[in-house]
């Protein structure tokens, strides 16, 4: 008997305890949030095509304002699933995802061209969002199954970009004009991307294939352009200066032994 109740006992404070992490919010078990997102202007995006051997793809466009705009091209697809982390420099007093001026644009047939984004038509959906201690996660949900884009907004007051990945496929990453990565000093990309390029405007762009689920997520330290030169040539200036301060102490060190022995010298006539 005595053994039953200790039995009893330790299922009752088992059950307890995980009651208790449910109602704290510690299992991260929130149920979704239904909420409203006004669509947006698809003129803010750049909508380009994937690649023919790619599946799954967002492109990742960083502005020098702290912007992060984020393009998916979706093939025969009636939802998707938007990761966004969790901006510790949010004001916690805003409620639902950070996440602004969202287009979904697409049309029925499962091969659409996606070279021509003018044909694609604005697809009406549903949203709801489970926020977490570190991560937003958008569900949206299409009318139909369709093959267009999507593109969303967020901002990331932060000098680097981080993105948690969430299904595999492929990841890029556009710098701002004007900006680079992968300076030990500076900052390298976590983890290395699979191929590093210059698109036609000049940007540093870094692709990642497939990196989830070795991998879940994916940082990007950047910086501006100049700043590795305009620090080599501080350096080259202020070891010149340190040099020349050094000779010009020695220079004087050596005076004063020559007055010191010279002194000496008299004395001792």
């Amino acid at each position: 008997m005595l053994h039953n109740n200790k039995q009893l006992n330790i299922l009752l404070i088992a059950v307890l305890l995980i009651f208790s992490l449910s109602v704290s919010g510690c299992l991260d078990g929130k149920a979704p949030e239904p909420i409203s997102l006004e669509p947006g202007h698809a003129s803010g995006y750049e909508l380009t095509p994937p690649p023919d051997d790619v599946t799954n793809l967002t492109t990742f466009f960083l502005y020098a304002n702290k912007t992060v705009k984020a393009v998916t091209p979706i093939i025969n697809t009636a939802f998707l699933d938007i990761v966004i982390p969790e901006n510790i420099a949010r004001s916690t007093s805003k409620k639902g995802p950070d996440i602004d001026n969202i287009v979904v644009l697409g049309g029925t047939a499962p091969y659409a061209d996606h070279s021509n984004p003018g044909a694609f038509s604005n697809i009406s959906f549903n949203s709801t969002y489970t926020s977490s201690r570190d991560k937003n996660i958008v569900h949206l949900e299409f009318t139909r199954a369709i093959t267009g884009f999507v593109a969303y907004s967020y901002e990331w007051e932060s000098d680097q970009f981080y993105h948690i990945l969430s299904r595999n496929g492929t990841v890029v990453v556009v710098l701002p004009e004007g900006y680079d990565s992968g300076n030990l000093v500076f900052g390298s990309p976590r983890p290395k991307p699979d191929d590093r390029s210059i698109d036609s405007d000049g940007r540093v762009q870094l692709r990642w294939d497939s990196p989830y689920p070795a991998t879940k997520f994916i940082i990007v330290k950047y910086y501006k352009s100049s700043l590795p030169t305009i620090m080599a040539i501080l350096v080259l200036v202020m070891g010149m200066a340190a040099l020349a301060i050094a000779i010009y102490f020695n220079s004087q060190i050596r005076k004063l032994r020559q007055l010191r022995e010279t002194m000496e010298s008299d004395v001792k006539k």
